[in-house]
């Protein structure tokens, strides 16, 4: 399951839990762009779901992931329903549970599909049909990398299970188990996958979280990393008149 990332001196920013919302993915990419030209970017998963433009998170990322073959995603265990869904290959039963529980509606909107139970064939052929490329981008995610020290997956690690040994499942979904344990792992672990209690990415001696619930909150959080440590964190925000800004946040000491 594991996978190593060369280091190449390079700043490497690991982005947050998306969730569709493409005009905040918009401005915390171009200022990295601004910063640094060719930094690498790690996406941890759940580009799509919940907030309005699963369809543009996907065109970003998929443009980024070409221009840098240096820069990953991460499958998230919202991005494994669109896979599955695009491979013909999702259960009705975890069909059912993309729609009624997981936001995959405004998902389906964002292609301009209103009522895609009407009739599923047709959806998955006008997705693949005009975004040929979602698939692809899904279909080469990984479920983890890592460069030392850390360890970059979406939802977390199962605890005393070697790296190697790890299941996509809890990859893609692990909560309470990991969260709440307090040992540590062969890396340090940096997810995103469970939105923190303080809005704010969390720093503990065994891991670094980075879900802001950036669909509700407007806080799309990145972390940097420099020469092997955690350097600082980007912070979008959304004003009253909805324009977006980022915001650097001091990484604890």
């Amino acid at each position: 399951m594991s996978g190593q990332v060369p280091a190449t001196g390079r700043r490497l920013y690991a982005i947050g839990d998306i969730h569709g919302r493409a005009d905040l993915l918009d401005r915390l990419l171009a200022h990295i762009r601004s910063a640094e030209e060719g930094s690498r970017v790690i996406f941890l998963g759940d580009l799509i779901d919940r907030g309005p433009d699963s369809r543009a998170v996907l065109d970003m990322v998929a443009a980024h992931l070409r221009e840098d073959s240096a820069s990953h995603l991460i499958l998230g265990n919202h991005d494994w329903f669109l896979r599955e869904f695009l491979l013909d290959r999702l259960a009705a039963d975890d069909l059912r549970r993309w729609i009624d529980q997981y936001g995959a509606t405004g998902a389906l909107l964002s292609y301009g599909i209103a009522d895609p139970a009407a009739d599923w064939t047709a959806t998955r052929r006008r997705i693949l049909g005009g975004w040929p490329g979602h698939r692809d981008v899904l279909c080469a995610a990984r479920h983890v990398l890592v460069e030392e020290p850390f360890c970059f997956v979406h939802a977390g690690l199962r605890p005393q299970v070697p790296l190697a040994m790890q299941s996509a499942e809890d990859l893609m979904w692990i909560k309470a188990e990991f969260l709440d344990y307090r040992g540590a792992f062969e890396h340090r672990v940096v997810h995103g996958h469970t939105p923190t209690a303080s809005g704010l990415p969390e720093v503990y001696p065994n891991r670094i979280a980075l879900d802001t619930h950036a669909f509700k909150s407007g806080h799309l959080t990145a972390a940097v990393f420099e020469e092997g440590r955690l350097s600082h964190f980007l912070r979008t925000a959304v004003s009253a008149d909805g324009t977006v800004t980022v915001e650097p946040l001091a990484a604890p000491a």
